[in-house]
Formats: C-alpha cells, sequence, structure tokens
C-alpha cells in the first residue's frame, strides 16, 4: 500500500500517526479519569532580582498558576519558552492586539461580568424570574450557564467546603475579583516575555490589577478563597486531574511557609 511513497511521504505518514496517537492517549486520559499529578511547590527564586517590594507583592497575586507552570516567583520575566508560549496559545494570545483586547476585557468586566449579575439574582430575586434574566443579560452564553448551574445547584459551595477552601458560605460573597486580578498579572508577564508588550505595559495592567485586588480584599486569604472560586466556576469540568493539580498548588500556596503569601504582608 505504501511502496509507492516519495521518501518525504513516510516522514509525513509517521507524523501523523503521531499526531493521532498523542491526541488519543490524550483523550484517552480523560475519558479514563486517570490520576492527576501533584507536585510539590518549589517557589523558585533568582538570585538577582531586583524588584521592590510592592511589586513583589503585586506579582505575587498570579502565585499559584506560576507554581503551576514552575516559574520564578520575583521576577517579571519568564526565562523558558514554554512557560509562556503554551499558556498564550490556550488563551488564543499571539498577538499584542490579541493581548490587549483580552486585558481590556478583563479590565472592565472579566469574570466578575458574570458572577456579581447571577450571585445577585439569586440572592435577591424570585426565581421564577431568573431564566428571562439570564437571557435578558446574557443570552445563549455557555459560560454564564455554566455560572448559573454552579451557583443555583450549590455546587461550586460544595466543592470548595469538601476541599477545605471554605467553611462558611458567606465567604463566597466577595465574588470573583481575585481570579480576574490573578488573570491579569499573568497574562502581563508572560506577553512581556513574548516581546508583545514592553516592561512599562506590563508593569501598567499588573498595578491597575494591584490596585483592583486592594480594593476589595484586606488579606491573602480573603484573596485566596476569592481566587480558587473563580476558578472552580471558570474552568469545564475535566477529567484529566487538571482540577485536582490545581487544588493541591492551591493548597501549597496558602499552607507552605514559603509561599509568597506567607511572606509577604498584605497591605492596602
Amino acid at each position: 500500500m505504501f511502496e509507492n511513497l516519495p521518501w518525504y511521504g513516510y516522514i509525513m505518514l509517521v507524523v501523523a500517526i503521531g499526531s493521532y496517537v498523542f491526541k488519543f492517549l490524550r483523550k484517552g486520559k480523560e475519558a479514563l479519569g486517570l490520576e492527576a499529578e501533584l507536585f510539590d511547590a518549589k517557589f523558585r527564586k533568582v538570585n538577582d532580582s531586583s524588584l521592590t517590594q510592592e511589586q513583589l507583592f503585586a506579582i505575587s497575586l498570579d502565585a499559584v498558576i506560576t507554581e503551576y507552570w514552575k516559574v520564578d516567583t520575583n521576577t517579571l520575566d519568564f526565562r523558558k519558552v514554554e512557560h509562556f508560549n503554551d499558556y498564550l496559545e490556550g488563551w488564543g494570545i499571539d498577538t499584542k492586539e490579541g493581548y490587549w483586547n483580552l486585558t481590556n476585557y478583563f479590565i472592565e468586566d472579566g469574570r466578575r461580568w458574570y458572577f456579581d449579575f447571577i450571585f445577585n439574582m439569586i440572592k435577591n430575586e424570585p426565581q421564577e424570574n431568573w431564566d428571562s434574566m439570564m437571557y435578558e443579560k446574557f443570552g445563549d452564553n455557555e459560560r454564564a450557564k455554566r455560572y448559573f448551574d454552579l451557583l443555583k445547584s450549590g455546587k461550586a459551595l460544595k466543592k470548595l467546603k469538601q476541599n477545605g477552601f471554605i467553611t462558611f458560605d458567606s465567604e463566597i460573597e466577595k465574588g470573583v475579583t481575585a481570579y480576574d486580578a490573578s488573570i491579569l498579572v499573568g497574562h502581563a508577564r508572560r506577553a512581556y516575555s513574548a516581546s508583545l508588550i514592553s516592561k512599562e505595559e506590563a508593569w501598567k495592567v499588573i498595578n491597575f490589577a494591584m490596585q483592583l485586588a486592594k480594593n476589595d480584599f484586606s488579606s491573602w486569604e480573603e484573596f485566596g478563597k476569592s481566587y480558587i472560586l473563580g476558578f472552580t466556576l471558570d474552568i469545564k469540568d475535566r477529567k484529566d486531574g487538571y482540577h485536582e493539580e490545581h487544588y493541591h498548588m492551591f493548597k501549597q500556596v496558602v499552607e507552605n511557609p514559603e509561599s509568597p503569601w506567607n511572606n509577604i504582608e498584605w497591605k492596602n
């Protein structure tokens, strides 16, 4: 069947088969619900960091994802290409314009747009009005539907309690501002590392995220609960261990004495 292929045809065939096998194994892992790979946090640092204490505080807003991707906690840029390219590709960021379009969305609305409306609607409006209010506000929006389901059913609250991340129902009233702030910081660091934006532009966005967080929270504990609520609502259900890996890393950022959250004082 393949004897008449040119030499480069065999190379293309091998690449195609390899790509298929990779996708098959990845889907198989998700379908089978294989165990998560739980790594210990390292809280990596460079020896020649020139960041101020306030700058260290600001980039620590993204401490969970920073640790998940195994990058330094005390620098603006990332030394390894894979630490920003894969992440940026996952968010669909490949141009400066694309970065600013997404960043402006998180600055103006972010996931706060979903949570604030839906949470207050469930809390204050009669249940018979919910469906019509949801459609009027969001239309046929899949993310809004997921937030609505997780908040209405109490699934998000239950998951956070089961993992020991919150104790009282009222603790989710702070919303998901911390999640938006974390994303803004992470995107800015990666976009700068990928030369999509300047250092000055990166710090401008990071400083906005820092002020956003300071306006809403008075401690790392409050910030952390808001962050993990945002993550729980925003990430679709997956069976590849990602949630468990992220929760495991979040717990270490909260509890480990080497974590930036336990070494940098929260100052409003």
